[in-house]
């Protein structure tokens, strides 16, 4: 037997939740208050705005109250979130901007942007062990972006940083190198330090493999000594 009264509730619901999201594109369900609805429009949005503005600060500083209001809006809108989790709404803002959102208008760098500034909010509740690090690389070097630094056009060479969380679980960023991060990523898949080097001899085409592995250790002392990987 089908709940009219259930599937009534559910409409408004939908409609009550279209028009929070879009006032101007969806008309308010009926029967409620005009100054309830804007308490309501208001709080939700405004909620929603400052949760971002926090987890993003460089991107917030960068463009004007107009524009922000307007691109909060867009993914507000447009944006169905699947997490239950309200923090981690900002996750889904990054992957909005890098798979959902027209970027004509934007600026060039503002997706990678974005995954930067959410990577750091995303290890800090990550449940890998502690000390852990993630290996990033980046088209624009968004470390360094800010109202001073608007690149416009994609540099020669890529960015490659390290974001590691120490063991008193703070959150540090590293420049790094596309040789150091592969030397990582080979050290979580292979058994051995020999067989690393010996992969990273042939990759590199590197004749000498007793000074690449000299190079490889040095690098990791480096490394530790930075508090980026665990002594070992």
């Amino acid at each position: 037997m089908i709940d009219h009264d259930l599937l009534d509730l559910r409409k408004q619901q939908l409609l009550f939740a279209s028009h929070l999201r879009n006032p101007a594109a969806f008309p308010a369900p009926p029967g409620v208050e005009e100054r309830r609805l804007d308490v309501y429009r208001q709080l939700f949005f405004s909620n929603v705005s400052n949760l971002l503005a926090g987890t993003f600060p460089v991107i917030r500083s960068i463009l004007s109250d107009e524009t922000w209001q307007a691109l909060v809006r867009d993914f507000y809108t447009h944006h169905h979130s699947a997490t239950p989790l309200f923090p981690f709404i900002a996750g889904e803002f990054a992957d909005y901007l890098l798979n959902e959102r027209d970027t004509t208008d934007d600026y060039p760098f503002l997706a990678e942007l974005a995954q930067y500034e959410w990577s750091e909010i995303a290890l800090r509740h990550s449940d890998e062990a502690l000390p852990t690090c993630w290996p990033l690389v980046f088209r624009f070097p968004v470390h360094r972006i800010g109202t001073n630094f608007l690149p416009q056009q994609v540099p020669v060479t890529p960015t490659y940083l390290l974001m590691y969380r120490q063991i008193d679980e703070q959150i540090k960023f590293m420049e790094s190198s596309a040789a150091t991060l592969r030397l990582l990523q080979l050290l979580q898949a292979l058994p051995a330090l020999d067989d690393v080097c010996e992969q990273l001899a042939v990759e590199m085409q590197h004749p000498d493999i007793l000074a690449l592995k000299v190079m490889v250790q040095d690098t990791l002392q480096q490394l530790r000594l930075a508090g980026v990987i665990e002594n070992s």
